[in-house]
């Protein structure tokens, strides 16, 4: 039985890791490696808008515990509240800004027919 085991994972590794290299390699997100100009900045601003909303979550996390240990503290629940309200508004006007910018440089860079 334990040698079926030990056959059934190689077996795994060897279809699904190759695989997984794969894929790896054809997104190439290093911004060393960018073609042009608007490339890197496009990967720049993908990156930062990734950290945007990593830091949204984790404030939003950090939120809803100061609510959960308030024990009914109405001053702590409103602090928790806040923290919720204000990494939401803040990832709304981070990715509100990218949309305006994106449709901006777009409509500067495409020529109109």
């Amino acid at each position: 039985m334990k040698n079926l085991l030990y056959k059934t994972l190689y077996t795994f590794a060897g279809l699904v890791l190759p695989m997984a290299h794969a894929s790896a390699q054809a997104t190439d997100l290093n911004p060393i490696n960018a073609g042009s100009g608007s490339e890197l900045y496009g990967r720049i601003i993908r990156a930062f808008l990734g950290v945007i909303g990593s830091a949204a979550l984790l404030f939003i996390i950090i939120g809803g515990f100061i609510m959960l240990t308030s024990q009914g503290n109405p001053e702590k629940v409103k602090s928790g509240r806040d923290t919720i309200v204000w990494a939401t508004i803040g990832l709304l006007v981070a990715f509100s800004s990218w949309i305006i910018l994106r449709f901006i440089i777009t409509s500067i860079v495409q020529p109109t027919s």
